[in-house]
């Protein structure tokens, strides 16, 4: 917009000079002439050597004044315009800190407000982005084994005495892992790469992330898996059995006993139906985790380790009177596979139930031999009675360290539920989500009833005169 009195004209510098009072001729008609070449040409980007022609043509245009000095003036007062909204523009004011004589109980005045800057507003932003890329899975990651040892200290530093499999706690990239050592038994290594890519993408809330894993050299016929570190945690079979202190478990309510149960079925129904792992194969107590967050909740750990190291083969003596390998497994059928972790879960089940270990050798008095009495035994007689002579076998069986203080028909649905698990032949057990259905069921029946026992907060008693 352009006024006659010439005080308010284009911002350019091109404009500056066409359009001040100081060139422009004081014919009306020969202005308008020259205002409207110049829109044309600045609307359509002519370049400065026609619009040049155009100034030096006309008689009003002053003599003492060339091309060369034109444009100079012209990139001189470009660089100055350029340069100067920079110099002038006021420093970020500091975010305000908020002290304790700032809370008053007058209301804030207008002027008080503080305005959201563009820094503010850019730091802001920076941060949801640093919590999107952290909350995103990260990439697998292959270990050399040096970094490894080097962060173990030669694997001499102590290892973790609750891990069903010789694992050490260390620092790698700046992050707390847990590694894992396992025989290695496939015959390619280099389909770990693979494999590993495609077990690294699964996350869930009751299954410890798988972080990445070393080769095995042709001198080691060892694997290293490195999983992420649950801090505050314990594996529960030391929260079941303290060997320091036996009379005392965190799993002290029945509530937080089947909260554990309802986990663990939630973390091994994911693993069977939506991750790319063919089982769990490691199933047991050792291998389940406690946490407080901040109730107690269960975390299953050794995900993937099976399909990485290979080792789906019968289990081993020592395995087998751990208790938790499938008859079929035992007598060398078949080998690891879904059935084979339902019949693990079982007997979990029924240790977190009893609080017991699930296979026990006592010494028989008449045949002077050590006799192997197994959990599901146990649980096999408190079932068959009936009415209160089932249910006074089933008190005196669940764990005392629960103070007798738990619904019994819960108890004993969880049982039931149990032996379904533990069936001799694989193909009667339940799958997962049928277990996992049924724990949720028995898990707010509890709820009812813990809610029901809780001590009422909200009544008063007045003791003063009326």
């Amino acid at each position: 917009m352009f006024h006659r009195n010439g005080s308010t004209y284009s911002h350019s510098p091109l404009g500056r000079l066409f359009l001040s009072s100081r060139f422009l001729p004081h014919n009306q008609n020969l202005k308008s002439r020259v205002l409207s070449r110049y829109r044309i040409l600045h609307t359509h980007t002519v370049s400065l050597l026609s619009l040049s022609s155009l100034l030096f043509s006309s008689p009003w245009f002053p003599k003492h004044l060339s091309f060369t000095s034109l444009f100079l003036m012209c990139k001189k007062k470009k660089a100055i315009e350029a340069t100067a909204p920079t110099h002038l523009r006021p420093p970020p004011t500091p975010p305000p800190v908020v002290s304790s004589s700032s809370f008053s109980s007058s209301a804030p005045s207008s002027s008080s407000v503080p305005l959201v800057s563009s820094g503010s507003s850019a730091t802001k932003t920076s941060s949801q982005l640093s919590a999107v890329r952290s909350s995103l899975p990260n990439p697998a990651i292959l270990y050399p084994f040096q970094e490894l040892s080097l962060a173990t200290n030669n694997f001499l530093s102590k290892p973790l005495s609750s891990s069903p499999s010789p694992c050490w706690k260390c620092s790698l990239r700046k992050r707390n892992t847990t590694v894992y050592q396992l025989p290695f038994h496939l015959s390619d290594p280099k389909s770990i790469s693979s494999l590993l890519s495609l077990l690294i993408q699964s996350h869930h809330a009751n299954i410890v992330p798988l972080l990445g894993a070393s080769l095995p050299s042709p001198s080691h016929h060892y694997i290293y898996l490195v999983y992420s570190f649950t801090p505050s945690s314990s594996s529960l079979s030391s929260c079941l059995r303290n060997p320091h202190n036996p009379s005392y478990t965190p799993l002290n309510t029945w509530l937080s006993r089947v909260q554990v149960a309802s986990d663990m079925a939630t973390g091994l129904e994911y693993i069977h139906l939506h991750s790319p792992a063919s089982f769990h194969g490691r199933l047991s107590s050792s291998a389940i985790l406690i946490t407080e967050q901040p109730s107690l909740r269960a975390l299953v750990s050794l995900y993937g380790a099976a399909d990485l190291s290979g080792d789906v083969r019968p289990a081993s003596v020592e395995e087998s009177r751990r208790g938790y390998v499938a008859p079929e497994v035992l007598n060398r059928t078949t080998s690891a596979s879904h059935q084979s972790d339902v019949y693990a879960f079982g007997v979990l089940l029924l240790e977190l139930i009893s609080g017991e270990e699930p296979v026990k050798y006592r010494l028989d008095k008449g045949t002077k031999e050590m006799k192997q009495v197994s959990v599901i035994d146990k649980a096999n007689k408190v079932m068959k009675g009936e009415g209160d002579e089932r249910k006074g076998k089933l008190r005196r069986w669940v764990d005392r360290r629960l103070n007798d203080s738990f619904p019994v028909e819960a108890a004993e649905r969880l049982i039931q539920i149990a032996l379904k698990c533990v069936e001799q032949d694989p193909t009667v057990r339940p799958d997962m989500t049928w277990v996992a259905g049924k724990l949720s069921k028995v898990f707010l029946e509890s709820k009812m009833w813990s809610d029901r026992l809780q001590v009422p907060t909200d009544i008063s008693v007045s003791v003063g005169p009326r």
